[in-house]
């Protein structure tokens, strides 16, 4: 082989080595940046893959919240509805306490007034007990002045009536042994005498009727009536068994 021959020759060798490594670089360089962009697709994944997991699990704690939220909005709208029930059943209590009340007030009033009827009532027979024994004291009293007083206005009249029969004998001249002007002033003053008795018969008799009345007052009095047997005016009595 010639020596231009050989120059060409290493010239073509040297040319297809020379290829051969520019190549060989080239397809090195591309493998590079492939694996390059597959390991940052790979963390990209992985990055994914872990927001993914975390996402995951706050969607499934969010959802346990809410089912917890669902749950307890049962439960307070349950709560709701017996705490509902429970102030209106205490409204209704209230107003028939309330009711009840207002009914006592009145009770309580009529109670009183009967209260003070049956104290005026207690006072006034109290006081007449007190004041029996003298009321009797002086009916007996009275009516033995009473009859004191007519014995002695029968007798008085009796002596009065014999001496005006006297003076008027002796004031016709007719006198006897026993006819006298004495006989005349014994009947004035037996006038006087019977005139001042029935005065004193009259006021006696007065005051013994004053007493009678007192006592039949005394016992026509009502006695207070006992509380048991009182009707309430204003409730009527509970017949419940």
């Amino acid at each position: 082989m010639t020596s231009a021959n050989k120059k060409g020759a290493l010239l073509f060798v040297g040319g297809l080595v020379l290829g051969g490594l520019v190549t060989n670089n080239h397809w090195s360089s591309i493998g590079n940046v492939a694996q390059h962009e597959l390991d940052s697709v790979k963390d990209e994944l992985a990055q994914s893959e872990t927001k993914l997991s975390s996402a995951q699990q706050q969607m499934k704690e969010l959802q346990t919240v809410l089912s917890e939220n669902d749950i307890n909005a049962a439960a307070h709208a349950e709560l709701l509805v017996k705490n509902k029930e429970q102030i209106d059943s205490l409204r209704s209590t209230v107003d028939e306490l309330t009711a009840k009340s207002s009914q006592g007030a009145v009770n309580i009033q009529s109670l009183e007034e009967q209260n003070n009827l049956q104290r005026d009532t207690i006072s006034k027979l109290t006081s007449r007990l007190q004041n029996t024994d003298v009321l009797y004291a002086d009916r007996y009293r009275l009516t033995r002045a009473v009859s004191d007083l007519n014995e002695q206005i029968l007798k008085v009249s009796h002596k009065a009536e014999t001496s005006q029969k006297a003076c008027e004998e002796f004031k016709k001249g007719n006198s006897w042994n026993w006819v006298s002007e004495k006989d005349c002033k014994d009947f004035n003053e037996y006038r006087q005498q019977s005139n001042q008795l029935m005065s004193e018969f009259d006021d006696t008799s007065a005051d013994l009727d004053k007493v009678k009345r007192e006592l039949s007052a005394f016992g026509n009095l009502p006695y207070p009536a006992p509380l048991d047997d009182q009707k309430l005016a204003t409730e009527e009595r509970d017949t419940t068994p």
